[in-house]
């Protein structure tokens, strides 16, 4: 059954010329190192680490007609550092890591919405958690993230869902852990991240074209962050947040794909990192993650009006 719906609350809002923060209602439960996907007009978020700092596997969605969340079927296992995408009708949760040792899984579920259940497909070429995955052309691009031992994977991998395979492609020229990725006009770009070392943030952007197999360097972004998010309005790539060992970003950076430029956008009211975003109706969602370095949660969901 649907959680209590609570009123749409206007927080003590940041307004600039170019956009506003407002708050909608929480995640039912703070949680961390979660993703969030679109499907069918309502976001999903699934697994993360939860209150007390232990992997789950509970998923949520969200209403934004209602500002309403209610929880589905949890995921068939606990997992953390787990994209989200949505490909046509169908929502996917690509690999991640498991328990608290952090142990990269191959797993590729698949939400049923109509049942209400998960359901598994191909598994990946290789296991590897906080990845980035973008949707181009109706496949899954997955890049960067972390495999057995810890290593960083410079595979990208392609899943088509007609097939229910995966092939890999030409491998991402800078590895990284804890980067972001979306896709935009058929063009994947992979931002940010890290090298394991959260002391060690890139502002690298890498541009994938699957049409080429090729990788293009584009410009950085103004901050170097890992554990941030990201998501698509307008043609405009929204990112959102990050770590140090020792500090959480607020920030809000903005690239224009036509132009291969950055700006800088209002700040996020709640600095975090290993947060979730996603876009619907026009407005951004920036949900859950860690408001203080390492394990630590935050049910905050705030709405970034432009």
């Amino acid at each position: 059954m649907p959680l209590p719906a609570l009123a749409l609350l206007v927080c003590a809002s940041v307004t600039h010329g170019d956009g506003r923060w407002s708050a909608a209602a929480p995640l039912p439960e703070p949680v961390q190192e979660l993703s969030a996907a679109v499907l069918h007009g309502r976001i999903y978020v699934a697994g993360g680490f939860d209150r007390t700092g232990a992997p789950t596997a509970a998923a949520f969605r969200y209403d934004p007609v209602a500002n309403q969340w209610e929880r589905v079927a949890d995921l068939p296992a606990a997992r953390h550092h787990m994209p989200l995408a949505a490909v046509g009708d169908t929502l996917y949760a690509v690999g991640g890591l498991a328990e608290a040792t952090f142990v990269p899984e191959n797993t590729l579920w698949i939400y049923r919405d109509d049942q209400n259940r998960w359901e598994s497909r191909a598994p990946l070429p290789e296991p590897r958690g906080a990845s980035g995955v973008g949707v181009v052309s109706g496949k899954l691009v997955v890049v960067g993230g972390w495999g057995v031992g810890r290593r960083l994977v410079d595979s990208t991998a392609i899943y088509d869902p007609a097939t229910n395979r995966w092939r890999n492609a030409a491998p991402i020229p800078t590895l990284r852990d804890h980067l972001t990725a979306v896709a935009v006009s058929g063009t994947l770009y992979a931002i940010g991240g890290r090298p394991l070392n959260p002391d060690r943030n890139y502002d690298v952007v890498e541009a994938y074209d699957p049409a080429t197999d090729r990788w293009t360097a584009k410009s950085r972004m103004p901050s170097r962050r890992g554990g941030l998010a990201s998501t698509v309005l307008a043609g405009r790539v929204h990112t959102f947040g990050g770590e140090t060992r020792s500090s959480v970003f607020s920030n809000h950076e903005v690239y224009d794909p036509a132009t291969d430029r950055w700006t800088t956008a209002p700040s996020l009211p709640t600095a975090r990192h290993g947060l979730g975003a996603a876009t619907v109706g026009g407005r951004i969602y920036v949900i859950g993650g860690g408001p203080r370095p390492g394990l630590a949660q935050t049910d905050a969901v705030e709405v970034f009006t432009p």
